[in-house]
């Protein structure tokens, strides 16, 4: 069947999300005054992964989330919490202009993109979250240009891998999800819930083992993508 567009996760796909909160995390205990450790840094992801999964399902608001991180992440560092939201919110603040000074693309993801619009494929971006904080780091990190439509849950009000977050992005762009191919890292999320969706998926998989239906690289894309059109 004929391809007529691909759609992208952001974070860890298209966008490296994790060296550039290493960045902010290493920072922001520099501003502390507080050594970094890679046991802090595996707590803050761990925190933030909890956290951001409970904004997602509207537990928390998204500045909320921002602060309970803090609230669970400062004691282990050893660090009284604030008391007040505005004292959290400026702490968060330092993190957060580290954590965007280090914002990057992966270096396959503009060549990808580029070359996929090359042969004639609209792309786009689904992603969940904060539809401002993603446009603006789409942007930061210079793919803006390169995409055709960005959907995020907050825009749409579907969180992957809800069947209906990869429905409406096709439905909005007038194609199929049989037409449409879906590339993500995270398997259950965005590999299960795209196919559920009845979209095509392919897994991105930069460090694991390759199999069928991986690839390692954004690189890989293009010409898989013409052999299979």
């Amino acid at each position: 069947m004929k391809i007529r567009a691909i759609l992208f996760d952001l974070d860890n796909t298209l966008f490296d999300h994790r060296v550039s909160a290493r960045a902010g995390v290493d920072a922001f205990l520099q501003h502390l005054g507080t050594a970094r450790s890679d046991q802090l840094t595996r707590w803050w992801f761990e925190i933030e992964e909890v956290n951001y999964n409970r904004f997602l399902t509207k537990e928390l608001s998204f500045q909320e989330q921002r602060r309970e991180r803090l609230r669970q992440f400062l004691p282990l560092a050893g660090l009284s919490v604030p008391q007040t939201n505005n004292r959290l919110d400026d702490l968060f603040t330092t993190y957060l202009q580290n954590y965007e000074e280090a914002s990057s693309a992966f270096p396959d993801a503009a060549p990808a993109l580029r070359g996929l619009r090359a042969i004639g494929r609209p792309v786009g971006v689904i992603t969940n979250g904060n539809h401002d904080q993603q446009t603006s780091k789409i942007k930061r990190i210079g793919l803006e240009p390169l995409l055709d439509r960005i959907f995020s849950s907050e825009l749409t009000n579907h969180t992957k891998p809800a069947q209906e977050a990869f429905l409406q992005p096709c439905r909005s762009m007038n194609v199929s999800p049989a037409e449409t191919v879906y590339v993500g890292d995270n398997y259950r999320v965005d590999i299960e819930g795209a196919r559920n969706a009845g979209l095509q998926a392919i897994h991105l998989n930069r460090e694991g083992a390759r199999r069928q239906g991986t690839i390692q690289s954004l690189a890989e894309l293009p010409p898989l993508l013409i052999e299979t059109t």
